[in-house]
């Protein structure tokens, strides 16, 4: 099974090449199609589950005093980002989320899996209504917690609709690090 390919050849990318061919911007290149693998999922490290839904109400004002009423109503102030193109922002909105939700998150899956992993974000007027006013899906980007209690303080999210290009940091788990006689001597 093959599928053509569009690829863009610069003089760069080809000089870094043995073969100093030179082709048009259209060439197209025959690819074979990989087998398909069986992935293992590995034990004590979170699955992926489908997206895990928070809830958030929207809040007008921002500042370090709107902030703190926030927390000590039990709520995280929180941003989602707009994404023109994936990479810059563009407009934001300020909302609120529950405390406990959070943190239970952040506990649950780890700092490093919940800053890579897309959650659905239900936008209401009140916690308890049914009512939502935006369903839109987001892709945390960073999560401060408190120095001494762990406790989060803000979280900015960005939108990642499914066409959007984002960059994400993806934690890697390494097995048998503590017998490896490289990781060892260092």
């Amino acid at each position: 099974m093959y599928r053509f390919q569009r690829l863009k050849l610069t003089t760069k990318t080809l000089h870094r090449h043995h073969n100093h061919c030179f082709f048009s911007q259209a060439a197209a290149a025959v690819i074979e199609t990989p087998p398909s693998i069986e992935t293992t999922l590995l034990d004590g490290l979170p699955k992926p589950d489908p997206l895990d839904t928070i809830f958030a109400i929207p809040r007008s004002d921002s500042g370090k005093n709107v902030s703190a009423k926030e927390r000590k109503a039990g709520r995280v102030p929180s941003i989602v980002f707009e994404q023109e193109d994936g990479q810059h922002g563009g407009n934001k909105r300020l909302i609120s989320l529950k405390k406990n939700r959070i943190r239970n998150l952040v506990n649950e899956i780890g700092r490093p899996f919940f800053l890579s992993r897309l959650f659905e974000l239900d936008v209401r007027p009140q916690f308890e209504s049914d009512e939502v006013i935006e369903k839109v899906r987001v892709l945390p980007r960073s999560v401060h917690l408190h120095a001494g209690t762990d406790e989060p303080l803000n979280v900015t999210f960005i939108r990642a609709p499914s066409h959007a290009l984002l960059k994400v940091d993806i934690p890697l788990v390494f097995r048998g690090e503590d017998i490896s006689p490289g990781l060892r001597k260092g």
